[in-house]
């Protein structure tokens, strides 16, 4: 049994089960903690690390239960994250970079041997892939425009060109197919998202210890198939994917000149709290895009979740005994109150399980001091009656 995070600190984590016999009946899978302060102690499963005797405090109150129910420990483990790119082969793609005036491309590589939109995009591309810091990272791919006739058909995008997989195994095979492309064709954004947002699902489905995101690489606006191929509609697509459960986030990576539009669907994709990521190429292009990757790669990985681990065997989870606390690196101990029902994690100050409840979120500011503290510590608790912060 594993407790997943996803944090830059250096987390310590460790599972204990509560002692006492039998499971209280009245404990049970998901639900509200807010509603379930049953008191303290009982047979709650107990996460936390080191000593539980060790009473650590903040507000002059300890969530730490006592030191007797703590048998047994697990190590935390990083929950998978993967990435899921969709990527803009149209015409425009062929333009000259850095970009000296307008271009609608579709004409070749610019004359001379020079760099294209499609040659830094492609070579950015297989150097994230080869780099060996993402060999864990999950990664799979497609590309739009279709080659087939039918390029604003949403099945024409409903198949990876590779499917997703820890690029430790599929790194070759991306490469493969990033090198067989050639640029040309209009751009049908409604179709070729909604495809890669449906295929995210779908996996995120059926790997449900995973975190799925689309990462959306587009060096213009739609243009051709119908009235509906646009940005607005777009965005109507990454905020119902990112309000769904599975959530799935909507990355938008932008190269081109005057790209502003995109922001649309970035906001949309992460409930406003994530700007496109756009590239001038202008300017030095290759550097930008590189940057912009390990930001999106840093966007995804770097997050503040970690997943409950199943009970064991005749337990119980009474999720209304959780409680977090995050230690930071000169050793001030903060206890995380739940946040209130109706406070949104991206302006909340604690954590909120997740909408299945089999994980823990950090929200708000509580994420944003984990993440930038790399001597921090979490540890998540269970046995006590779960502290809920005040409503709104």
């Amino acid at each position: 049994m594993r407790l997943g995070f996803v944090a830059p600190a250096v987390l310590s984590l460790a599972v204990a089960v509560a002692c006492g016999g039998e499971a209280d009946p009245s404990q049970v899978q998901g639900g509200s903690a807010a509603n379930s302060n049953n008191g303290a102690g009982g047979n709650g499963l107990i996460i936390g690390g080191g000593s539980a005797a060790s009473g650590n405090t903040a507000n002059g109150s300890s969530v730490m239960p006592g030191s007797e129910c703590a048998t047994s420990s697990a190590d935390g483990e990083a929950v998978p994250v993967d990435l899921y790119f969709m990527v803009d082969i149209t015409g425009s793609m062929n333009c000259p970079v850095p970009d000296t005036g307008p271009c609608l491309g579709g004409n070749g590589p610019p004359p001379g041997g020079g760099d294209s939109r499609w040659s830094v995009v492609s070579t950015a591309l297989k150097a994230f892939v080869a780099d060996q810091a993402n060999k864990d990272l999950g990664m799979g791919m497609q590309f739009f425009p279709s080659k087939s006739r039918n390029i604003c058909s949403v099945n024409s995008y409903a198949m990876p060109a590779t499917e997703i997989g820890p690029l430790s195994m599929t790194a070759a095979a991306m490469t493969t197919q990033i090198d067989r492309q050639s640029p040309g064709g209009e751009t049908p954004t409604v179709p070729s998202l909604q495809a890669a947002i449906e295929h995210a699902t779908a996996w995120a489905k059926s790997h449900p210890t995973h975190k799925v995101a689309v990462v959306y690489a587009t060096d213009g606006y739609p243009h051709g198939c119908d009235k509906n191929n646009t940005i607005p509609n777009a965005a109507m697509l990454a905020a119902a994917a990112y309000a769904a459960t599975p959530s799935i986030s909507t990355y938008v990576l932008g190269v081109g000149p005057n790209l502003m539009d995109l922001e649309q669907i970035a906001a949309a994709g992460s409930n406003m709290t994530t700007k496109a990521f756009l590239v001038d190429t202008s300017q030095n292009a290759a550097t930008q895009l590189s940057t912009a990757l390990a930001a999106i790669r840093g966007k995804a990985v770097v997050d503040c979740t970690y997943t409950i681990p199943p009970p064991p065997a005749g337990q119980t989870l009474d999720p209304g005994k959780v409680n977090v606390a995050y230690t930071d690196s000169s050793g001030k101990v903060t206890n995380l109150a739940q946040d209130a029902a109706g406070v949104a994690c991206a302006q909340g100050a604690g954590w909120q399980y997740s909408a299945d409840g089999n994980q823990i979120n950090l929200c708000g500011s509580a994420c944003t001091a984990v993440k930038g503290d790399p001597g921090g510590k979490i540890k998540v608790l269970f046995g006590c009656s779960t502290e809920v912060g005040n409503p709104p």
